[in-house]
């Protein structure tokens, strides 16, 4: 680990916990334009800042319908801001997050994130029991109907993670078009660094053909809010869909779907 890390990081730890975070700040014009423009039917969010010595990130959250994820922008000096990832989850970190900063800047999103949560559910006079620095829940409520029956656990709310997951897992692939009852569905996000962003999703396909899913209008509950065919529009020709059928004890009967 280089000296920089050293220099760096308590300036990053006390920028985040500094009184700054969460209030309303300027963001850059070029930062704003670039997130409406990567997505213009999205709700957007912002929930906060982190800097190195030579890049600000900045991080947003997007709503759309169903869809909910997490975008970060960086804007070095100098340069034009950049869709550095987007996704239903950051974590964990991936591609060129990857770096001597990773440490430092994942530790800086997880507590902008957390921070946002915490104030969300004060604001709706809820339980302080979402102390995570996760935004959407497709992997969790996958999880909870899959484990139970097959002991396969994604851990993941990351479409791309989950996608790898189910790649490498006990899994079979099958023809969206064609997958029985219990696959499990994906479609990861894609963007590119000037945009557009396409936000993925991931849910399970019930008996009746419709598809249960971590649903963003109704604080990530899982809800039959697709059916196969509407989510193959939806999706497959900017995000690809994905089928896989989990090979354990998983017969695809799973109650309540």
């Amino acid at each position: 680990m280089n000296g920089s890390f050293f220099i760096l990081y308590p300036l990053l730890w006390t920028f985040i916990c500094s009184d700054a975070v969460g209030r309303p700040i300027t963001i850059p014009a070029a930062v704003s334009a670039l997130v409406q423009r990567a997505d213009p039917q999205a709700n957007v969010e912002y929930c906060g800042s982190v800097s190195t010595n030579r890049v600000d990130y900045y991080l947003f959250l997007l709503t759309r319908k169903e869809l909910t994820g997490i975008v970060l922008v960086q804007y070095p000096t100098g340069k034009a801001p950049s869709v550095a990832d987007a996704d239903t989850s950051l974590f964990p970190f991936s591609g060129f997050l990857q770096h001597s900063f990773a440490q430092p800047l994942q530790e800086g999103i997880e507590e902008l994130l957390t921070r946002r949560n915490l104030e969300k559910n004060r604001a709706a006079r809820q339980g302080i029991s979402h102390q995570v620095p996760e935004i959407s829940a497709v992997g969790r409520d996958i999880d909870h109907v899959v484990y139970p029956i097959s002991g396969f656990r994604l851990g993941s709310d990351s479409t791309r993670e989950i996608l790898r997951l189910l790649r490498t897992g006990p899994t079979l692939s099958v023809d969206p078009k064609d997958a029985p009852p219990g696959s499990i569905i994906v479609s990861p996000t894609q963007f590119y660094n000037d945009g557009p962003i396409f936000l993925g999703h991931a849910g399970i396909l019930g008996l009746d053909g419709s598809i249960y899913s971590a649903d963003a209008r109704y604080g990530g509950a899982r809800t039959k809010n697709f059916t196969l065919s509407s989510w193959l529009r939806r999706f497959s020709g900017t995000n690809g869909t994905y089928a896989f059928v989990i090979r354990a004890r998983f017969s695809g009967n799973a109650r309540g779907l």
